[in-house]
């Protein structure tokens, strides 16, 4: 038995030196975003009313969020037109900047409800099909907070590749292993966290002609599969 735990110990001790002289000799991958995300999300739409809020309801807060999630730029635009609400939250990383874990943790499954939202409906990588636009898979909930549900899709992108939540149940150990054997042994991807909420549905959203701009800008950071058709 002794034996076998000094193998195991000499096994951990091998893979942790040889995947430390990897991450060493290969380096990340180049990043894809070059314009600030508030460059690139529609600062204007005619009839509607546009503004972007902290991440947390006072300065000091929405500072610790940022130090805690470490991103290198993020948006929280909300888009208003008589009654109906549109807010879209988007954090990015470079290559290697964060634990594609960590950064995908802070969902509404888990944000929201410590916060006093109530999670009513949620599904799993669903298609989602919008103004001729074809997004990667969405993981999508309705959240409900002072009786006002909303809405929400959103995406965590590792190097352009919506990361699964469909996982639950699974520790986390083995959860690891699926992921590398999904993603492959370097995780040092570019990411993204996009949250898409409104109290209308998709389908109300879609025969919104405004909102087609808010469609291409998710299209230009890498959220669909293919461009919009005719």
């Amino acid at each position: 038995m002794k034996k076998l735990l000094l193998i195991l110990a000499g096994l951990i001790l091998f893979s942790g030196l040889a995947l430390r002289t990897y991450f060493t000799l290969v380096p990340p991958p180049e990043a894809t975003l070059h314009d600030a995300l508030a460059e690139i999300v529609p600062e204007n739409l005619s009839g509607w009313s546009v503004q972007d809020y902290d991440m947390a309801e006072s300065p000091e807060s929405s500072a610790r969020i940022s130090d805690f999630l470490n991103f290198d730029d993020a948006l929280f635009r909300v888009f208003q037109k008589g009654d109906t609400f549109v807010g879209l939250y988007i954090a990015y990383w470079t290559p290697g900047k964060a634990s594609y874990r960590w950064a995908g943790a802070h969902t509404p499954d888990t944000c929201w409800v410590l916060n006093g939202w109530t999670r009513l409906e949620r599904e799993y990588a669903i298609p989602l099909t919008c103004n001729g636009y074809q997004f990667k898979p969405a993981e999508f909930g309705i959240y409900a907070k002072d009786g006002e549900p909303q809405n929400v899709y959103f995406w965590h992108l590792v190097g352009g590749v919506p990361f699964g939540y469909s996982q639950k149940g699974t520790h986390n150990i083995f959860g690891a292993l699926l992921d590398i054997k999904k993603y492959g042994i370097n995780l040092r991807q570019e990411q993204f966290f996009i949250r898409l909420s409104s109290n209308k549905s998709i389908e109300e959203l879609e025969s919104t002609p405004q909102f087609q701009e808010i469609a291409a800008a998710l299209h230009r950071i890498g959220l669909t599969m293919q461009k919009p058709t005719s």
